[in-house]
């Protein structure tokens, strides 16, 4: 027949036609039939349908470019970069069902719009990591030890895509549980705890089963310490690691019958409710409810399955630099399509029932207490730790960033606390984004009042790893070479492309998973939110943004008045003083500053009105000492130390027993120390001395500040009138104060502090942060007890050096984040209230009380670096250790060596 027909093609060309053409029909017809068998598939005709409809031209380049972009094309085969391809276990008949549903949403315009989405079936995890891992597919739905699998294999490669991290999960994948179960009749003692499983026949489900084998058999064994029992795994299914739960209810089958002495099972929480609800073949709910026992204590919780990716750092040759690029880009397109499913939604929901989310997908959270690589390590099975190592979780991908990373942080603030809580936290693998408001970085110190300055010398104001080279050692810089510096460290260690310059941020909210949605506004207007593992609060100790100002600056107090009042934060410029008659309200040191800076600048009077008299501590300490080799050597702080006892948590042990004796020793010696301090400020008496009235170091830790001599010598020539009061009204030409005494003013300048300020978080968040008069009480002054994934750097912590303490303080958050530090809750609470107890015990009731550390500073800097694994003893010698002044300096290397072993 074949030959006949070549011959009649042949001979005929209009044979040969009718041929080609009775061909064709035929496979029309077939076409039609297989169409026909499948219309109830309305995914199949509906992709159909959308690409018959679409007209494809080829680009220069052998580009797709259709009028409707991005299509896929029946007969044109994606390219890898344009491939979006999914491996998933077929574990039950419905996978198909539900990846067909999946397929519809992602690869809809209206939906995810990824055109070349695809799915592909494994009969096992192990071929399915594989795949991932050579690159065969894009993305995996994997469960926990295929996880596992993955970032060891991965781990392996020499390539430059070689880091497994996770882009998803169904809520119900989070904290799975599994239980230990017990026959009733068979509890003979232990009263219902895991005790009475000690010698017990033990079912439990298939070997590779995380929840029904794997992580109760090695709880069981390594942590209650179990280890003669009889384990006997009901193997089904092996290679799916119990996904089908065969092996599950076959366990829970022969504990009922006592199959081969069975007694007891081990099996996933999820499977023994759904026996309890009769929702088990072979399973009877009453007999199971009415016979076994759950007992008390649970094997550790796990996270479940993921979506998996492949990604990593640029190569080092910058040839696939784009290629990464765009495989970044598409993985995160493809998390975020999938994570703003909705429940909500009546086409949506039916494919989210099937896929038993019993809300959302979610951000992932792979295994956070390492359960399923700890119990394949002990089998020999997998590595010890992480290969990713980037912390404890890993982000959410985002279609708004192609820098995948660890966790996202984000950073409130790019002063010298926030900085260095970007270094820190980059350096522990975390993917940090600090925001700023300002065209610049520095905060406070870009711009601030007329001659502000740093008052202590420049090496206490270092950065720990670059030295303030622009002032010589025993300067104490200008508030304008400050910023210098803090701008060549952000040039240094190239910090930059972590920065957003000119963004606010406006609103902080707490997800019901504990990430955060981060508002922010651009300075052009632009608003978008964005989504962050983590928060950090490094906004400062002060802000300009939130002026304190007293009752009377404005309303009907001042309304007579004719002159301007300010707030120090406002006064930039000499030209706003020249020839005012000048009141600057206050007495710390932004409002000593301008009572001398207007003074300077030609106001026609000046009058520093204080409502209190507050210590200063000279830089020279009887014109010979520098005041740090009083108060910040080791000899010096234990004499405070003495006198206010030791700092919780951070101070020795043998420091309480030298505060019984030196609480009696000390108060005499400070009396002196006081007489000296106010003979040398030419203040021993008089209505502004404190001499007598407040002691030096309870004062200190209200209203600290270090002075040289020149509001002495303003008082002392009359330049600046210093009184002690309170304004009570105003009248057209000045203030009249509580005493009836006018006072001359055309311009009143509050140095009275700044407010802090928590607006920017959600009510439910502030309402855990449970903020007191007397501040917000934190453990170790960084990370409150009640709200997770939220810390502060620099914002609630006051020492004398501060820029070298909130570096370690951003260290120690980088170790703890990054799970190389331990904390439990309960210690955390009973410290900060064993904290609270303390300070309240003997320091003035300030806003700022719960933040202060000052003259204990050694004792917490010693805290920081026990807790980071590093030495607390600096010095190179004993007698350096006890007598000279800790520098930041002494600190070189800590967040290097962050970066070295990262």
């Amino acid at each position: 027949s074949a030959f006949i027909n070549l011959l009649l093609c042949l001979c005929c060309p209009i044979v040969r036609s009718i041929i080609v053409s009775s061909t064709m029909l035929r496979v029309g017809s077939s076409l039609a039939s297989c169409a026909s068998r499948r219309r109830h598939d309305v995914f199949i005709n509906r992709v159909a349908s959308r690409s018959l409809s679409t007209s494809t031209t080829t680009s220069a380049d052998g580009g797709d470019i259709s009028s409707s972009s991005n299509r896929w094309q029946f007969l044109v085969p994606p390219s890898p970069k344009q491939r979006l391809l999914m491996g998933c276990v077929a574990y039950d008949p419905a996978v198909g069902k539900i990846w067909d549903g999946m397929k519809e949403y992602l690869t809809s315009s209206s939906g995810g719009n990824l055109p070349h989405f695809d799915y592909v079936l494994f009969t096992n995890y192990e071929q399915q990591v594989s795949a991932l891992v050579d690159g065969h597919i894009d993305v995996a739905w994997n469960g926990p030890v295929a996880h596992v699998m993955a970032e060891d294999l991965a781990a392996n490669r020499q390539d430059d895509v070689a880091l497994v991290q996770s882009c998803g999960m169904r809520d119900v994948d989070r904290d799975f549980r599994s239980v230990a179960l017990m026959k009733r009749d068979c509890l003979e003692g232990g009263g219902g705890t895991v005790s009475a499983m000690k010698g017990q026949t033990i079912a439990t489900g298939s070997s590779d089963s995380p929840q029904g084998h794997l992580v109760p058999v090695d709880w069981l064994v390594h942590t209650v310490g179990i280890d003669d029992s009889t384990i006997i795994p009901h193997e089904y299914d092996l290679g799916k690691h119990g996904d089908t739960a065969v092996g599950e209810i076959e366990a829970m089958k022969a504990m009922l019958d006592g199959t081969g002495g069975t007694s007891a099972a081990l099996v996933s929480e999820m499977m023994y409710q759904r026996g309890l609800d009769g929702a088990l073949d072979g399973i009877n709910a009453e007999e199971l409810r009415e016979s076994v026992v759950q007992l008390r204590e649970s094997p550790p919780v796990f996270d479940h399955c993921s979506f998996d990716a492949l990604v990593g750092d640029h190569p080092s040759d910058g040839g696939k630099s784009t290629d990464i690029d765009s495989h970044r880009a598409k993985i995160g397109a493809f998390s975020t399509a999938v994570l703003a499913m909705d429940m909500e939604d009546p086409c949506q929901r039916p494919i989210l029932k099937l896929e038993g989310i019993n809300k959302q997908w979610m951000g992932p959270r792979v295994d956070p207490g390492g359960a399923v690589r700890t119990a394949l390590n002990r089998r020999g099975l997998a590595s010890a730790g992480r290969s990713n190592t980037f912390g404890s979780q890993v982000r959410a991908f985002s279609s708004s960033t192609a820098s995948f990373g660890g966790e996202r942080v984000a950073v409130l603030g790019a002063g010298v606390s926030g900085l260095q809580s970007v270094r820190a936290l980059r350096a522990k693998g975390f993917d940090v984004t600090a925001y700023d408001p300002n065209p610049s970085v520095g905060g406070l110190w870009r711009q601030n009042y007329l001659s502000y300055g740093v008052q202590v010398p420049k090496q206490l104001y270092e950065f720990p790893d670059l030295e303030f080279s622009e002032v010589e050692v025993g300067e104490f810089p200008s508030g304008a070479e400050v910023q210098k510096y803090i701008e060549r460290y952000v040039d240094h260690f190239n910090l930059g492309d972590s920065i957003a310059l000119n963004t606010s941020v406006t609103k902080v909210t707490q997800n019901e998973d504990g990430s955060w949605s981060v508002k922010i506004k651009t300075n052009d207007g632009k608003e978008e939110d964005n989504q962050f593992e983590k928060v950090v609060v490094a906004t400062g100790l002060y802000s300009s943004k939130n002026p304190s100002l007293p009752g009377w600056a404005s309303g009907e107090t001042a309304a007579d008045f004719n002159g301007e009042i300010l707030h120090t934060s406002q006064v930039l410029q000499a030209e706003q003083i020249a020839g005012k008659k000048v009141v600057v309200v206050g007495n710390g040191k932004s409002a000593v500053d301008l009572a001398v800076a207007s003074s300077n600048a030609g106001a026609d009077s000046v009058t520093l009105l204080s409502r209190n008299a507050h210590w200063a501590t000279p830089r020279l300490i009887a014109d010979l000492i520098p005041f740090q080799y009083v108060f910040l050597s080791r000899l010096g702080q234990n004499l405070v130390l003495g006198l206010t006892g030791p700092l919780p948590g951070c101070s020795p042990s043998h420091s309480s027993v030298w505060y019984s004796v030196g609480q009696y020793i000390m108060p005499p010696i400070f009396k002196v120390v006081e007489l000296l301090f106010a003979a040398q400020f030419r203040n021993v008496t008089g209505p502004t001395s404190p001499f007598n009235k407040v002691g030096v170091v309870e004062d200190f830790y209200g209203y600290a500040q270090v002075l040289d001599y020149s509001l002495r010598d303003k008082v002392k020539s009359g330049e600046v009138d210093w009184k002690v009061g309170a304004i009570d009204s105003f009248e057209s030409d000045g203030a009249v104060l509580a005493d009836g005494e006018k006072v001359s003013a055309d311009l009143v300048i509050c140095g009275t502090g700044f407010q802090k300020e928590y607006s920017v978080f959600d009510s439910a968040t502030r309402e855990k942060l449970n903020i007191e008069s007397d501040g917000l009480w934190l453990f170790n002054h960084t990370v409150p007890t009640n709200v997770d994934n939220l810390a502060f750097v620099g914002s609630e912590l006051a020492v004398i050096s501060n820029i070298s303490g909130y570096g370690l303080q951003a260290a120690w958050l980088s170790k703890l984040w990054s799970g190389e530090i331990n904390a439990n809750k309960q210690d955390m609470e009973s410290e900060v209230n064993e904290m609270k107890e303390w300070k309240r015990k003997w320091m003035p009731n300030t806003p700022s009380r719960s933040s202060l550390v000052l003259l204990h500073q050694i004792h917490w800097y010693d805290r920081i670096m026990r807790d980071i694994g590093m030495k607390a003893n600096r010095k190179s010698n004993f007698l350096s250790e006890w007598f000279m002044p800790y520098e930041s300096s002494d600190y070189h290397g800590v967040l290097t060596t962050l970066e070295e072993k990262k």
